[in-house]
């Protein structure tokens, strides 16, 4: 879809060539009609003034006195002619056509007209006829006047119609640009603050935006709060609902460990399995609600500031160990992934780590041309066939790595949802196991 910006410049531009060619056309039409009216009324003075020259004493030829009318209609091709034309074919011409006649065609007495046609020494004129009864006799009056001189100026004045009109358009058009890229400007702090969002510093978009897209912003902001108070919901509810379970997942177990059961080993057997897959489902949901943050989904993860206060938590969940948590992370600010699922990620990886280190885990964080994690510890660390088993493709590693499954599975999931890849090794430094995450940015 085009910018806003590009469809504003688009229609200005599209509105100042119509204007301007309508402007354009209209000009010159009104122009033209002026100056042939204008031309026009002084031919038919000039042709009252023929009128009043003419003498008519009965001779074929009619007498024009010349002193009666202006000098130039007897200079040759002064570009002011008149011609007396009769219905029987005679015609009187001014000494200025020379030995040209124009051809006029014969009106009657009362009608008039006028019109352009080419003339001598390819003069371009405008001629005014009018028929007439005199004494008698019927004729009609021609009177012509070269328009050339006169349309040089016209066209003159059209390309300079043409250059201002062109100057003008692109006056009002970077005029224009500087209008649309302030305005457009004003929504850059709406910008900034969705970037700022993304980022997890703020919560809300600020509503200090113009009248037009106020609503869509203060819209925003309520799907923003709401979509957050279903989180938060979901979250506290995932909580709520396996705490609920741990009573009467209990009930269950102790009607297991019943004498009864004795006497059906193979359902008791069948139970305690489904009993145990069912408790670990409910640990899996507790743990992300306890490992997840309480900030702005969406934001993003801040390794310096969010680690401190996992690690914290950590040491709350396994505070039975002295565990020494060494993390190792960027300075430069927030990384190219989601907060919520870094923290439920590192979350995993960490707790388990913790689970079975002897007293050291550490934590490394690196973003290059990707985000790279490694969590490795002291513990007893995994066989060889239990690695082979970890680094299967579609192989659930809760029920192939006894101890290991849990935090793992959880892991592997949110890897394979951001596309990337988890390798699991021996530690060289601490012995344990290592785990190496990689999320395409």
């Amino acid at each position: 879809m085009r910018s806003l910006g590009h469809q504003l410049r688009l229609g200005l531009a599209s509105g100042l060539v119509l204007l301007f060619g309508v402007m354009w056309w209209g000009g010159i039409q009104a122009i033209h009609g002026l100056t042939d009216h204008f031309v026009a009324s002084r031919l038919e003075h000039d042709a009252e003034a023929v009128l009043a020259a003419m003498r008519l004493d009965g001779s074929d030829r009619p007498l024009v006195r010349w002193r009666r009318i202006d000098a130039i209609y007897d200079q040759p091709l002064s570009g002011h002619y008149y011609q007396i034309s009769f219905p029987d074919g005679k015609k009187v011409s001014s000494r200025s056509l020379w030995d040209q006649q124009l051809d006029i065609p014969q009106f009657a007495p009362g009608s008039q007209g006028q019109w352009r046609m080419p003339g001598p020494a390819d003069q371009e004129l405008l001629v005014w006829v009018a028929g007439y009864d005199k004494q008698g006799k019927v004729f009609s009056i021609a009177v012509a006047e070269d328009m050339t001189p006169l349309n040089q100026r016209v066209t003159q004045f059209e390309w300079l119609f043409v250059v201002l009109t062109l100057g003008i358009t692109l006056l009002l058009f970077v005029g224009q640009q500087l209008i649309v890229r302030s305005a457009l400007g004003r929504l850059e702090r709406v910008r900034e603050d969705m970037a700022r969002l993304e980022r997890g510093e703020v919560d809300t978009l600020t509503t200090e935006v113009p009248a037009e897209v106020g609503p869509l912003v203060s819209q925003f902001n309520h799907l923003l709060a709401l979509f957050q108070q279903r989180l938060e919901h979901s979250r506290k509810g995932l909580g709520n609902l396996s705490h609920a379970f741990k009573g009467p997942i209990n009930l269950l177990q102790q009607q297991l460990d019943s004498d009864e059961m004795e006497a059906h080993p193979e359902l008791k057997t069948a139970m305690k399995l489904q009993l145990t897959r069912v408790r670990q489902l409910m640990e899996r949901e507790m743990k992300r609600a306890r490992l997840a943050g309480s900030g702005i989904s969406g934001g993003r993860f801040n390794a310096a500031l969010e680690m401190p206060a996992l690690v914290r938590v950590l040491r709350q969940i396994h505070h039975e160990k002295e565990l020494l948590i060494d993390c190792r992370v960027p300075e430069s600010g927030p990384l190219s992934v989601d907060r919520e699922d870094m923290l439920e990620l590192l979350g995993n990886l960490l707790d388990n780590a913790c689970k079975w280190a002897d007293g050291k885990v550490r934590c490394t964080i690196v973003q290059q041309t990707a985000v790279v994690i490694e969590v490795e510890d002291d513990g007893p660390g995994v066989s060889p066939e239990a690695l082979a088993q970890l680094a299967e493709r579609g192989v659930r590693i809760d029920e192939s790595v006894d101890g290991h499954g849990l935090g793992l599975a959880i892991a592997k999931d949110m890897v394979k949802l951001y596309g990337g890849d988890i390798g699991f090794m021996l530690s060289p430094d601490l012995g344990g196991l290592k785990v190496r995450v990689r999320l395409p940015l």
